[in-house]
């Protein structure tokens, strides 16, 4: 008697089984996905530094070949080239001089009417006033705006602090400079597949339930049907 109520009380339990197998394929996605998008920012963090880097040493290697810092339009070059960076969704870029006056054109907001200005943050201004090179992350919490982090990396150019006039370069990226449609194939994936892994695990249950009680209407093992032929 004790073997058919162990039975018994294990058919209470498959539905739920069914329900926390379900809910642990949606965390392992979810996981998954979160962990995706994380490091496609990060590689596109590291991507923008090396386009900076790469600016700022060429630069430098003009300067000290030709001498020609005070004399040449400098700031002409990177203003357009910084600009270039802004105008992506989810990147900003900004070219100040020694007094953190704007000098080059913004064009891309991070979402929907807002922009980031980095005048609303002094800490951040005298963080990069103080230091020649960085990377700081910005809380951005604007009213009617997503709240998010923006990925800040700054460099003084060119790298000789005795030149006057230097120009300071400033790049933030956010997670809105993900491209999700590159990922959004697998979501939809994901949730087809686990859509099918439902019907099939609640059919399965439905069908170990329907002959489980027939087993038991007839009583048992020793009311099967006989064998026909011998």
């Amino acid at each position: 008697m004790k073997k058919a109520t162990h039975i018994g009380d294990f058919k209470k339990y498959p539905f739920l089984m069914v329900f926390l197998v379900l809910i642990a394929f949606c965390a392992y996605f979810y996981v998954a996905r979160n962990n995706m998008d994380e490091t496609l920012l990060k590689e596109m963090i590291a991507d923008r530094r090396v386009a900076i880097d790469t600016i700022c040493d060429t630069i430098n290697r003009f300067v000290e070949a030709d001498n020609d810092w005070a004399t040449y339009d400098y700031v002409t070059i990177l203003s357009g080239v910084v600009a270039e960076l802004d105008a992506a969704r989810g990147v900003y870029a900004e070219l100040f001089d020694t007094d953190m006056h704007n000098l080059s054109k913004r064009w891309q907001a991070f979402v929907e009417d807002a922009a980031f200005e980095a005048e609303d943050y002094p800490a951040l201004l005298q963080t990069m006033r103080e230091n020649e090179r960085g990377e700081v992350t910005i809380w951005f919490d604007k009213p009617d705006t997503p709240s998010h982090d923006i990925h800040i990396y700054y460099r003084w150019v060119p790298t000789n602090k005795a030149l006057e006039g230097r120009l300071l370069i400033v790049l933030g990226v956010s997670k809105y400079a993900i491209n999700h449609n590159i990922s959004s194939w697998i979501t939809y994936g994901a949730a087809a597949l686990i859509a099918v892994t439902a019907v099939l695990m609640l059919g399965a249950v439905m069908l170990l339930c329907r002959l489980g009680y027939i087993y038991q209407q007839r009583g048992g093992a020793d009311k099967w049907r006989r064998k026909i032929f011998s």
